[in-house]
């Protein structure tokens, strides 16, 4: 299975409890050379008390059955082998803005 930025994954993690979507954040290149993979889970409890969290909508190029929120504040890095599925992809507009939520939540802003 080719693992890509902006892909919506399965994972399976102890800290996650049950098995649920992630978005892959790392670069392509280390998705195939890496035995780790960084993810950022998804929940579906939409809050608005958490900050730069950015929203998914369902859709087949998703792969998801409801609106989702990118736990940005959460990143794990998971052995590749606790990876699924390949479930759908970011779009362009929500990449965006998980780039610019990933810059915030790492210090790196300016």
């Amino acid at each position: 299975m080719e693992i890509k930025r902006g892909a919506i994954v399965l994972a399976v993690h102890a800290d996650l409890g049950k098995p649920r979507p992630a978005v892959v954040v790392q670069i392509d290149e280390l998705n195939a050379t890496s035995s780790h993979i960084l993810v950022c889970p998804l929940t579906s409890d939409i809050t608005d008390k958490i900050a730069r969290r950015p929203v998914i909508q369902p859709s087949p190029g998703t792969g998801l059955r409801e609106p989702s929120q990118i736990m940005v504040d959460r990143m794990l890095a998971l052995r590749s082998d606790r990876i699924r599925v390949v479930l759908g992809y970011l779009d362009a507009a929500t990449t965006d803005q998980l780039d610019r939520a990933l810059l915030v939540v790492l210090g790196l802003a300016r």
